[in-house]
């Protein structure tokens, strides 16, 4: 895979983080699922293992991260810590899967314990960042008490969830590897390139027709 197809299936999939981000939690909002965080975030790590599957270097759920914070600032009920959450998220995982790839990658034992260390790495930052340093009013309020109401509630959700979807996510990873599905469509390589900037400016496009409605 050449680095102009590495370069569109990060936008592609980074995009589609922010559009499950964007559109998830508002509908989970309007439905009123509880644990809104805790589902977005276990079904996030479905896109972000199958990523490291289809395109692995160094920093790639980090780039995906900013463009799906970056998409998810068109959300009516956005706010500054959200995107930070994204961003923390993206980073976690990335140093996590760069370190023990090999093990994650041969091993559902290895996903398995790998799940709830990443969710709560990610978490336990988040809330630190967003009750000391953004100092958000709902997290400031609450303080230290706050945190751990946070890390045996949601985490734990989260936890739960993230042990199915990491599988899964690694899964559906080698089932849509690029070219192996271009060889059986008999595409040419243009075409996936084609395909995937139209798939990309069509996300946000649906983004910004959905924050002006």
């Amino acid at each position: 895979m050449t680095k102009y197809e590495k370069i569109l299936v990060v936008l592609v999939l980074g995009s589609l983080w922010g559009a499950l981000e964007l559109f998830g939690r508002d509908l989970f909002r309007a439905i009123g699922m509880p644990q809104k965080s805790a589902l977005l975030f276990g079904l996030g790590i479905i896109i972000l293992y199958a990523s490291k599957r289809l395109v692995d270097f160094p920093g790639s759920v980090v780039v995906m991260a900013l463009i799906a914070g970056l998409f998810k600032t068109a959300s009516s009920h956005f706010f500054p810590c959200q995107f930070v959450a994204v961003m923390i998220n993206g980073i976690v995982f990335d140093i996590t899967y760069s370190a023990y790839k090999g093990r994650l990658d041969s091993s559902a034992t290895y996903r398995t314990i790998a799940a709830p260390v990443i969710v709560y790495a990610s978490y336990a930052v988040f809330a630190l960042i967003a009750t000391y340093v953004l100092r958000e009013e709902s997290w400031a309020s609450q303080g230290g008490a706050g945190i751990r109401s946070y890390l045996l509630s949601a985490a734990v959700s989260a936890s739960l969830i993230s042990i199915v979807t990491m599988n899964l996510g690694y899964h559906l990873g080698n089932a849509i590897q690029p070219y192996a599905v271009l060889r059986k469509l008999r595409l040419p390589t243009v075409m996936f390139r084609v395909v995937s900037v139209v798939l990309v400016a069509a996300i946000w496009i649906a983004g910004q027709i959905y924050l002006i409605v």
